[in-house]
């Protein structure tokens, strides 16, 4: 596996980081695979196909997608009272089809794949966002 270099346009103070890499697997093509949620990046998603840049230091930097996966990213970051039900959350957010990374405990990447219906994933987060126990954002939507 290699890490795949994203920069990241900072507004507001966010995101909190400038870049971001994701571990990606080298195609056949030429191409890298990505094997990993990004936590920010709005250019691509879990499963793209990229072409990527090295450049003199040896980091390899996103160039573009050569071949979409279909997939949607979503975040989530639930508020501190109400951490305790990222599980319940995370458990469904399974259940309807998708998978997550963690990178804190109320912190979270969540691949929608192709196969799953992302209008069942936003009603359920808009659900829990009225409630009071997250709030999401939206990486890059395919669907």
């Amino acid at each position: 596996m290699d890490k795949i270099m994203l920069r990241l346009a900072v507004v507001d103070d966010y995101p909190p980081v400038s870049s971001e890499g994701v571990w990606a697997e080298r195609q056949p093509s030429g191409c890298y695979r990505v094997a990993n949620i990004p936590f920010y990046s709005q250019e691509l998603c879990y499963e793209d196909e990229v072409q990527v840049c090295t450049e003199a230091d040896g980091l390899k930097w996103f160039q573009q997608v050569a071949s979409s996966s279909g997939n949607s990213t979503l975040r989530l970051v639930f508020f501190a009272p109400h951490a305790q039900r990222s599980p319940e959350v995370l458990e469904c957010i399974n259940r309807l089809g998708c998978t997550w990374e963690g990178a804190s405990a109320r912190f979270y990447s969540v691949n929608v794949p192709a196969s799953a219906s992302l209008d069942d994933v936003l009603d359920y987060l808009s659900q829990c966002s009225e409630q009071g126990w997250l709030d999401y954002e939206t990486g890059l939507l395919r669907q």
